[in-house]
C-alpha cells in the first residue's frame, strides 16, 4: 500500500470578506480564514472596496488598488497579521513595512520577449531574484512564476552574483 502525497498549489483562486474575516480559496482545495483585524486597511475599508481585488504574485498575491493592500498566501499561511504603523516626522508612513515596496512598474502586463530574454540572462548570471524583479519591475513572485512557466532555473545566491570575490592566484 502506497502513501500518495497531493501537490499543494498555494495559488489563490478566490478572495471573500465578511465584516470580520477575511477568506482565501486555494487552488489545492484548501481555504484560510483569517480575522480582518489582522488587516486594518482591509477592515477600514468599505465593502466594495474588499471586492476589488485581483490575483498578484504570479497567482501567489492579493492585491486591493483601492486600499493599497497587498498580501500573499505564504504569510497568510503562516498566519501573518500586517505589522504596525511606524511614525515617520509624527505621521504613519504610506506602507508600514521598512522593506522596499514591490514594483508596480508592470503589474497586469504580459511579459515582453525581451524580458523574458533579460530574465533568462540574469538568472544565468546567478543574479539575485530580488535584483532581477526590481530591474524587470516585477515582484520577485512574478519572476519566480515566469521563470518555473518558461523552465529558466533561478538558482541559489550563495555567492555574489557580481564576481566579487577575488579568485586565488597561484604563484
Amino acid at each position: 500500500m502506497g502513501i500518495f502525497a497531493l501537490a499543494a498549489d498555494e495559488r489563490v483562486a478566490e478572495v471573500a470578506c465578511t465584516d470580520d474575516t477575511l477568506s482565501v480559496s486555494l487552488m489545492d482545495g484548501r481555504t484560510i480564514t483569517v480575522p480582518l483585524t489582522w488587516y486594518p486597511r482591509l477592515l477600514k475599508a468599505t465593502p466594495s472596496e474588499r471586492r476589488n481585488w485581483q490575483i498578484s504574485g504570479g497567482g501567489y498575491g492579493i492585491h486591493w488598488p483601492d486600499v493599497d493592500e497587498d498580501l500573499s498566501t505564504e504569510g497568510l499561511l503562516r498566519g501573518a497579521p500586517a505589522p504596525p504603523p511606524q511614525l515617520v516626522n509624527g505621521q504613519v508612513t504610506r506602507r508600514p513595512d521598512p522593506r522596499p515596496t514591490k514594483s508596480t512598474r508592470n503589474t497586469g502586463k504580459s511579459w515582453t520577449s525581451s524580458q523574458v530574454t533579460q530574465l533568462r540572462q540574469l538568472a544565468e548570471q546567478n543574479t539575485p531574484t530580488r535584483v532581477i524583479g526590481r530591474k524587470l519591475g516585477r515582484t520577485e513572485n512574478a519572476v519566480r512564476a515566469k521563470a518555473g512557466e518558461k523552465g529558466i532555473p533561478l538558482k541559489p545566491t550563495s555567492q555574489s552574483p557580481y564576481n566579487r570575490r577575488k579568485k586565488d592566484k597561484k604563484l
